[in-house]
């Protein structure tokens, strides 16, 4: 027994808070604000009471202490004993709160015993027929955004690891390996002539919301080996523009050209001296990195745009056809040429943008050899400066307009990426394998992120406020029984008004972009709502009490359903979305 405290201590505790209830039904717990818990093994004897909690209570009733502690005093009479009686009547409303929150606990399983059998079934399968359609949905949106992501990150990272082609794509592994087998490592009779090829990039401009292209201003620059490229070309005259240096001849010394066929290769060896001359004449015509210009408007150019076309009189060479002289390995005397031209080029769009605009974008430009791999061979320029950077890459004032920025380069991913990939013409004849008509084509890939996401957070803040207020619509229609239907029109102004700014966007984003997901699901979460919420009106107004309990027990489900749902849509996927590092 504690010695600051008598052995009638509990009696009269025992007193008071039977008083109180009666008197006040005010529990003595809440009045000392003690734990319900611990008040009952005091009253109960099975714990002793403390001088701590007899001064609360003593404080309470307006009494000394010791008449609680001192078991040789009484308690005052019932009529004497007073209390606060605007602190009583807080607390009683609070204990009232209490145990309104406690059957709110216990609301589906007994408004559940309310509703019959069928009504039971009716419930589940609305439920179900909103839940699932909406689930479906939220599960359709995040695989979208994950599979995309992924995707974009597994092309982000081809390049960036040094792989000349798309290791993933079968058709392209095919094609290196068929060309692999054709190599001159692995067979010496092979005639092609390897060019390396670099692109310095100025500009991309004109990234269009009206059409599918953007604007590239670009340097390319080509070298090869003179020797080989004489021999590949000799081997080219001979079998595809043999008819050509047939009419040359003819036409240079005024002869009549013989009627009727005949055997070229035998015509090409009777006149070896002139075939020779033809070749050392006009080889340099096919070097790879010939363009037409304003003054030489008959020269062809020998490579092509793969996805887009040249922007007339654009072309121009930065430096005229360069000769270095070296010795090889065998101590043979060689030539390196080297080449470099500027031009502009108009390129369709061939870059991701699906979840404008937190996602990165692939600004995608494709350069051919108008020869086919049996004579020129793309390899890219991988070498560096003094300081160890790629030669290939931007110019100092390079700029990306239309609100796009460069993403940073990291150990997996970098702003600029040159990559082989091997091209078959599927309008050459059919019946003509395509080892025979493949191309190697350089990839040039610029990575970028938009620039600016003020109308993307605008957009996206709008919308998540309006979501917020349909939930909050939902609460007070679940738990408190309010009528939420005028908090709908809020909700269906500040949807509209993030449309408007969706539409208001650059139109190049994806279709089915972020905004345009998160625009559905709040327009599904408002009418989803509103019609709740005015059958929860129609059951309040028929005073039905089964249909009451049933719309109860709908709308708390369908609440916390929504919520879960709404923190997947504005947190879940956006963070999917995002590519972190870029």
């Amino acid at each position: 027994m504690n010695s600051q405290v008598g052995k009638r201590t509990r009696e009269k505790l025992v007193a008071l808070d039977r008083f109180l209830g009666q008197k006040h039904g005010l529990p003595l717990y809440r009045a000392v604000s003690v734990s319900q818990s611990r008040m009952d093994d005091v009253l109960s004897g099975r714990e002793e009471p403390d001088y701590r909690l007899c001064v609360k209570v003593a404080a309470y009733f307006f009494i000394p202490v010791d008449v609680l502690t001192d078991d040789s005093k009484d308690l005052p009479s019932e009529e004497v004993i007073q209390v606060d009686e605007d602190l009583v009547s807080v607390q009683r409303n609070d204990v009232e709160n209490d145990i309104e929150r406690q059957k709110q606990k216990r609301f589906i399983s007994r408004n559940w015993k309310m509703i019959g059998y069928r009504k039971r079934v009716k419930l589940i399968l609305s439920v179900l027929v909103i839940a699932v359609p909406l689930v479906a949905y939220i599960i359709f949106c995040a695989s979208e955004v994950a599979f995309e992501r992924f995707d974009d990150m597994r092309k982000y990272r081809i390049g960036s690891d040094g792989l000349d082609y798309d290791m993933y794509d079968p058709i392209q592994v095919k094609y290196h390996d068929d060309l692999e087998g054709t190599s001159k490592a692995n067979k010496p009779d092979a005639h092609y002539v390897e060019v390396t090829v670099g692109a310095v990039l100025e500009k991309i401009k004109n990234i269009s919301s009206a059409t599918s292209s953007y604007e590239g201003r670009m340097q390319l620059y080509f070298k090869f080996d003179k020797d080989e490229f004489r021999e590949m070309f000799r081997h080219y005259a001979r079998n595809v523009l043999a008819d050509q240096i047939i009419e040359d001849y003819y036409a240079e010394n005024d002869e009549a050209h013989p009627q009727g066929a005949f055997d070229h290769d035998a015509w090409l060896d009777e006149h070896s001296d002139y075939f020779e001359t033809w070749v050392e004449t006009h080889d340099s015509e096919y070097y790879p990195g010939e363009t037409p210009s304003n003054v030489l408007t008959d020269k062809n150019t020998m490579f092509v745009i793969g996805n887009g076309e040249f922007v007339p009189d654009s072309l121009g060479t930065l430096k005229e056809l360069e000769e270095v002289q070296y010795y090889d390995e065998e101590g043979r005397l060689r030539t390196m040429c080297y080449q470099k031209i500027r031009f502009n080029a108009t390129f369709e769009k061939a870059f991701d943008s699906v979840r404008y605009p937190l996602d990165s974008v692939q600004f995608k430009m494709y350069i051919l050899p108008t020869m086919d791999a049996d004579y020129i061979r793309y390899v890219p320029d991988r070498s560096t400066d003094s300081e160890g950077n790629l030669i290939s890459g931007f110019t100092p004032y390079f700029s990306v307009t239309s609100g796009y920025r460069l993403i940073h380069d990291t150990e997996d991913m970098d702003n600029f990426t040159m990559r082989l990939n091997y091209y078959y013409d599927e309008n050459n004849d059919p019946a003509i394998d395509y080892e025979q008509s493949v191309r190697t084509q350089l990839e040039i890939i610029v990575r970028a992120n938009r620039a600016g996401l003020s109308l993307f957070l605008q957009a996206f803040i709008n919308l998540f406020s309006v979501v917020i207020w349909i939930i909050i619509a939902f609460y007070s229609q679940s738990y408190t029984g309010e009528d939420s239907i005028g908090m709908l029109g809020t909700g269906l102004f500040g949807v509209m008004s993030s449309m408007l700014v969706g539409l208001s966007m650059v139109s190049d984003a994806g279709i089915f972009s972020l905004i345009t997901m998160i625009n559905i699901f709040t327009l599904a979460v408002i009418m989803i709502m509103t019609y709740q919420a005015i059958a929860a009106k129609r059951a309040a107004v028929r005073k039905d009490k089964v249909l009451i309990a049933y719309n109860g027990i709908k709308l708390r489900v369908l609440f916390v359903l929504l919520t879960i749902c709404t923190v997947a849509m504005f947190v879940v996927i956006p963070a999917l979305a995002y590519m972190w590092g870029v």
